[in-house]
Parts: C-alpha cells; sequence; structure tokens
C-alpha cells in the first residue's frame, strides 16, 4: 500500500472550508430565493477537532446539532411529490449498515434507519454488511451476513431479502422494504489477495445474498487502487486478482461497484466488465475537488458500459460548504445528465445512522481517521429521505421530465441491477 489505510472509516464529512457562501449557478441562486425554499446554505462553525477526551462529548453533541439540512416542515413540503411518483420504484443504492455493524450499530439503531426507509417510500435498498476494514475477516462476514439473513427473515412481516429482480417486484406489491447485501471492498474475499480463495468466498458470500460489490474502501489494496492515489499519480487501477474478480462477479451476477476507489480503477473496471458498472455512491470531483470525488472520465467509463452513478447525500461530498440541500443534491443530478444523460443518474445517500457512537469511534482513533483528513468535521448528514427534496428542485427548477425523476428515484437503479444480476 502507498498511504497509511483509513481503517474501517465510514463516508463521514471531509475538510470542510468556511461557509455562507451563494450558489454558484444561477438557477440555483434564483431558486433559493423564491417562497419554495428548501433551506439556506449552511454557516457552521468550523470548530477544530478536539483531542482532549473531556471535550469529546460537547463535540459529538455540536456535530449532531448541525448534521440536519432541513426542517421537519420542509421535509412536510415534499410529501405531494411523493403521490405523484407512488407507481416509481424507490431504491437507495447504498445504505450503511447491519445489526452488529461496527461501531455500535443495535437493532433499534437499524430499525431507525430501516423505519426511516419505509416513511420515505422506498421499496429496495442495497445494505452495507462490511466496509472491508481489518476486523472484517471473511469468517467475521460469513457470520454477520448469516445472522442478518436470519433477522430479516425473523422480521418476514417487515422484510423481504432480494436476490433476484422479481423480488423487487415483490417488495413493492406487498408494502414491504426489499434489502440486499452489498460489501464496501473486497478484502474480506482475501485478506492476502489469493485468488483461489476470494473466488471460493466469492462464491459463498453471493450464495448468502452477495449482490454489489465495490472494489475498496480508500485505501490501495491487492485487488484495487483507491481514493487515495487520485491525486499523487500512483494511480494504477484495478490489478491481477481485481480482473479475476470482475470475471466471476460477472459469472454469478453481482453487480460491480468503484466508488471510494480510485478513477483509474473505474476507467479499468469498466473496460473488463461484460455487465454494467456503478458508482453507488460518489459525487462529481467538479464541485468538490477531494480524491473522495469522481472524475469526468472515470463517470463517462461508468455510463459507457450502460452503468449508474449514485449521487451522496453527505455534505462534505457534495461541496466546501458542508451543505447538503436539496438544491445541492440537485446540483450533481443536473451536473451527471448534462455529462452522461439522465438515465445514468441514481441516489445512494450513504448516511450513517449511529452517527455520535462512530463519531466517538473516529476522535478515539486518531491513527485511523487522520485530524488533517477532516474526519468529525461539521458537515450536514443528509438522509435518504432528502431524496424527495432534490426530486422537487429536479422537476421545478431544472425542468426534468417524470420519467428523468423517476429514474433518478430508483427507476435507473432496477434497469442497472437487471443487466447486472441476469
Amino acid at each position: 500500500m502507498k498511504k497509511s489505510p483509513l481503517a474501517l472509516s465510514l463516508s463521514l464529512a471531509i475538510g470542510l472550508a468556511a461557509c455562507n457562501s451563494t450558489f454558484a449557478d444561477n438557477s440555483t441562486e434564483k431558486a433559493a430565493n423564491e417562497p419554495s425554499a428548501m433551506g439556506p446554505a449552511p454557516a457552521f462553525e468550523m470548530r477544530a477537532r478536539p483531542t482532549d477526551k473531556k471535550e469529546f462529548d460537547e463535540y459529538v453533541k455540536y456535530l449532531i446539532e448541525v448534521a440536519e439540512p432541513r426542517t421537519a416542515q420542509q421535509l412536510k413540503d415534499d410529501d405531494y411529490i411523493k403521490a405523484r411518483y407512488k407507481d416509481t420504484m424507490i431504491v437507495d443504492s447504498l445504505f450503511v449498515g447491519a445489526p452488529d455493524f461496527p461501531a455500535g450499530f443495535s437493532e433499534q439503531a437499524y430499525e431507525n434507519a430501516t423505519d426511516h426507509s419505509v416513511n420515505n417510500k422506498f421499496n429496495v435498498i442495497s445494505a452495507t454488511v462490511t466496509n472491508a476494514g481489518k476486523p472484517d475477516t471473511p469468517a467475521v462476514v460469513e457470520q454477520r451476513m448469516k445472522d442478518t439473513n436470519e433477522y430479516w427473515a425473523k422480521l418476514s412481516d417487515k422484510y423481504i431479502q432480494v436476490k433476484n429482480m422479481s423480488d423487487f417486484d415483490r417488495a413493492k406489491q406487498e408494502g414491504k422494504l426489499g434489502v440486499f447485501h452489498n460489501h464496501q471492498g473486497m478484502m474480506p474475499l482475501s485478506p492476502t489477495g489469493d485468488s483461489k480463495e476470494a473466488i471460493a468466498n466469492l462464491n459463498k458470500f453471493y450464495d448468502l445474498g452477495l449482490r454489489q460489490l465495490m472494489f475498496t474502501y480508500n485505501i490501495d489494496t491487492p485487488y484495487s487502487d483507491g481514493g487515495v492515489s487520485n491525486s499523487d499519480g500512483t494511480d494504477k487501477g484495478v490489478h491481477a486478482v481485481g480482473f479475476d474478480v470482475i470475471k466471476e462477479a460477472n459469472r454469478l451476477g453481482i453487480a460491480l461497484d468503484c466508488s471510494h476507489s480510485s478513477n483509474e480503477t473505474c476507467v479499468e473496471a469498466a473496460q473488463a466488465s461484460t455487465k454494467p458498472i456503478m458508482l453507488s455512491h460518489s459525487n462529481p470531483h467538479t464541485f468538490q475537488p477531494i480524491d473522495r470525488s469522481a472524475s469526468d472520465k472515470a463517470i463517462q467509463a461508468v455510463a459507457a458500459t450502460g452503468g449508474v452513478i449514485c449521487i451522496n447525500f453527505i455534505g462534505g461530498f457534495l461541496n466546501p460548504q458542508g451543505d447538503s440541500s436539496p438544491f445541492s443534491i440537485a446540483k450533481h443530478a443536473e451536473y451527471i445528465k448534462n455529462l452522461v444523460g439522465a438515465e445514468h443518474v441514481c441516489a445512494g445517500s450513504d448516511y450513517v445512522w449511529n452517527y455520535g457512537d462512530t463519531l466517538h469511534w473516529i476522535l478515539n482513533n486518531p491513527k485511523d481517521f487522520p485530524i488533517e483528513m477532516g474526519y468529525a468535521t461539521p458537515s450536514h448528514m443528509g438522509k435518504p429521505g432528502e431524496m424527495w427534496g432534490a426530486a422537487r428542485v429536479l422537476e421545478e427548477t431544472y425542468g426534468w421530465t417524470h420519467e428523468e425523476v423517476a429514474g433518478f428515484l430508483g427507476e435507473n437503479l432496477v434497469r442497472f441491477y437487471r443487466a447486472s444480476w441476469e
């Protein structure tokens, strides 16, 4: 590895600049001044991240206080558009967590998270069962997947485990939440990058319901280079065992995901895959020039496979102001539409429901979550339901058609998963 790992780091805000800025494009600026405005750009006090444990509780409390992009009334204003798209398949391509997920993800936190998805009319969510940190060995991940499958089965009045496209329709028809496993990284296939072990475990995880697989979580691994290599000239893309995994994932029907990976990894994966690939929760580098963002070249490569680019709702990944208002989310969607077409745009919220516990975890592990990288800094944390506010802006400000908005809400993902899985 060329750089020190970020370990189990969740997708939290990265180094935000001072705020009080206005939106750059005229259409968004105009909309922000209309009576239906969905909230001003944030003006956070950019407090320094503490190192004294005595200050952690107060600091975490502050970060939680500034995390909400909109008020309850502003969220209520989305109700009419939910009704307009009642027949649309609503899909979240990146929902973080499972019972017993790291950083204290309790069953109650999981239920709070999935209740939000249900209340916001989601039909299917892709749920992260591992973000591929060191403790998540193949055996640990296998057991967590088994336990989660049993949990879903026990609560079959609420959940349907999605393993094929017919389960999408069944979830919507039965009014239940469809859920399937994703891995945010390939390391649990084989920590050493042994191809034979990786392929054997990939088949095992497929049988347990793995349907979406990311290359790496930020760091360089035996499988590919990560986002840490985007800006230093060391990006070597997909490695030999990564190509082996691509071939087997294509054969099995597992969607390949290059979020958190390097731009060259996206390009080479797109060239090697015989099926569409995705960026499940990544934003254009244009609006937030950090290594976590995707270059235009990477976005175009993914789209060229028939794939999708799903916008992340975390303010620190959307812009330097840390703003995840509906206008900020929609601005990214409009950019991707103009770059590669509306049929390639989707949403992957990436919300961390055990946010307080996760912040304490970060603050207590500064080597794994370096202060200089901006972890645990003030930022909006847009929940999955912010998708509806973004849909309103796409219609009212950018003039998207009903079909284009339906694609953003989930229909583009339905087409993508069908092409990737079947």
